[in-house]
């Protein structure tokens, strides 16, 4: 190897020192619009870019997911992050301007706190700082299941529901339980197959968590949220045990109870819907049933029934595994953790007596391992591990004069005190002198 080839362990260090520098992009604080009413006379206009809101720091499978609202005369947004506050701002993500928000893979440390501010920029102009938002990194995991689904009978659910809501029955109690109040003129409501989906999902989810709280710890309707449907108004009923549709429904329409046990007589009797969906899935012999109504402006396709079984992937907040661990167990289900994404040596040089080494950060990681042999393929042994997600160097100094090594790294997280592995770097032959 040629001397003008080697890398010293000072090039290596300062290799490492540039990999860390931030470039944040540099901007003026505003700007004007000339606008010219005639050739001779010019009226300058203020543009001013708004100050973007962030509206929720939410825990995901592949990260933290950050949300804000559309900011006036931006044009695209600037994303930071730090988690410390005597840390300087980290920009994470420079986004368009209709996008509203950020997913952040790199966000993985269990228990870590990560703080997050926006910008707004039009051209060159930029924004006033977001209210700073903060969150603390649960890990939530995909858990697969096999639900048996009977959307043939819960199609037959809204039937009932239509001529229950133009029938002659459509009363409720007042607060007071001393009237009972009729509510006329309700619109029949369209079948959403759309909707159909989420309900199904529904279905599957209170088998194993039967709450309006879903097994990730959001609420029912961010599964609406989640898949991207449009409406205003929403609600959820909840059922199990009732092995058809018509007892089901009987049990929603709670005839018998007062003004505290009728919720879901009031949700079917609402008038602010005009669309519902029913999902029934059938697990270790129990029905689930769930009752899906909104108020939207959009037309959804025909799907056919699906009576059959089906794998259905839920999330579910890490630390509340071992909640459903035995239920779990029970159904089969097979876990899953979002591994870190795969990183790659920047250099690695041999010098007397050790191996450095220095590599990139790889996304989700909060470890590394770093594995040797002296074989280019096979007898690799861990030499070392890096428990910390800024460390990007390594010093083997167990290592013999004149000989070839091989190496690779291998990225990992912690969720529920285990390991997740990411895929191996590439792997680098090096000789010490």
């Amino acid at each position: 190897m040629k001397n003008s080839k080697l890398f010293t362990h000072k090039k290596i260090l300062s290799i490492l020192l540039a990999a860390a520098l931030l470039l944040s992009p540099a901007a003026p604080c505003g700007g004007t619009l000339n606008v010219g009413a005639k050739e001779e006379v010019k009226k300058t206009v203020e543009l001013v870019v708004a100050k973007p809101v962030i509206t929720d720091v939410s825990n995901e499978y592949k990260g933290l997911l950050v949300s804000w609202k559309q900011a006036d005369n931006a044009l695209g947004y600037y994303v930071f992050r730090r988690q410390k506050s005597s840390a300087p701002w980290e920009l994470q993500a420079d986004l368009p301007g209709d996008t509203l928000s950020y997913l952040d893979k790199d966000a993985m440390k269990e228990g870590g706190i990560y703080t997050y501010m926006l910008k707004g920029y039009n051209g060159e102009i930029l924004s006033e700082e977001s209210a700073p938002k903060t969150a603390t990194r649960f890990p939530v995991s995909r858990v697969g299941i096999n639900i048996k689904y009977a959307q043939k009978s819960a199609r037959n659910m809204q039937k009932m529901i239509n001529d229950f809501r133009t029938g002659k029955d459509t009363w409720l109690w007042n607060e007071t339980n001393t009237k009972q109040v009729y509510t006329y003129d309700l619109n029949k409501l369209a079948y959403d197959y759309k909707l159909e989906k989420i309900a199904m999902l529904r279905a599957a989810e209170i088998a194993l968590k039967f709450n309006h709280e879903r097994p990730n710890g959001r609420m029912c309707f961010s599964a609406l949220d989640e898949s991207d449907y449009n409406y205003t108004y929403a609600g959820e009923n909840i059922a199990y045990g009732y092995k058809t549709a018509k007892a089901a429904f009987e049990a929603f329409q709670e005839v018998n109870e007062k003004y505290a046990g009728q919720g879901h007589r009031r949700n079917m009797l609402n008038p602010n819907y005009n669309v519902c969906a029913i999902g029934h899935a059938k697990v270790k012999g129990v029905h689930y049933w769930v009752q899906l109504f909104a108020n939207t402006t959009d037309d959804s396709d025909y799907t056919k029934t699906v009576s059959t079984t089906k794998k259905v992937n839920m999330y579910i907040s890490t630390d509340d595994l071992s909640s459903y661990k035995k239920t779990l167990k029970s159904l089969g289900a097979k876990i899953s953790d979002y591994a870190p994404q795969k990183t790659s040596f920047v250099a690695i040089a041999g010098f007397k007596g050790k191996v450095v080494m220095a590599y990139n950060k790889a996304i989700g990681a909060t470890g590394y391992e770093i594995y040797r042999s002296d074989k280019k393929k096979g007898g690799f042994k861990k030499v070392g591990t890096i428990t910390s997600q800024l460390k990007l160097e390594y010093t083997d100094r167990k290592v013999s004069r004149k000989k070839k090594y091989y190496y690779y790294i291998v990225p990992y997280r912690v969720a529920h005190d285990e390991r997740i592995y990411g895929k191996k770097s590439e792997t680098k032959e090096v000789k010490t002198k």
